[in-house]
């Protein structure tokens, strides 16, 4: 097993994150995020678990990720299971984590060169 740090200077590497807030290079994110491996972070609409859609995770799928990381704040809320279809018609994986784990996680994920998306919801 490879205990060797992992390092890498990708430009959606997560800093910091808590349930009140995300940092991703200086930036400070106070509202919920869409953080893609691939992609530019955007803006995202919905707050709470409880906000969750279909269409929501119909939208992620577009980032063509291995994995989507649901971060729901200080604690694991998981959402509702019929809202996850697109996933399972897609074969994308789901981590349900809180915020601070879901970066770390993310992170690690990103130092592999794999296609992750991580929802990090921030209630304002």
């Amino acid at each position: 097993m490879d205990l060797s740090e992992n390092r890498t200077n990708h430009p959606n590497l997560i800093v910091a994150a808590d349930a009140g807030s995300c940092t991703i290079g200086q930036v400070i994110h106070r509202q919920s995020i869409i953080i893609p491996s691939h992609n530019p972070v955007t803006q995202a609409t919905v707050h709470t678990v409880s906000e969750l859609q279909h269409d929501t995770f119909l939208n992620l799928c577009d980032h063509d990720p291995e994995l989507i990381i649901l971060a729901t704040g200080e604690s694991i809320v998981f959402p509702e299971p019929d809202i996850l279809e697109p996933l399972v018609k897609n074969h994308i994986g789901l981590e349900v984590l809180d915020n601070q784990a879901a970066a770390r996680t993310f992170n690690v994920i990103l130092a592999e060169s794999r296609r992750v998306v991580c929802l990090m919801l921030i209630e304002p």
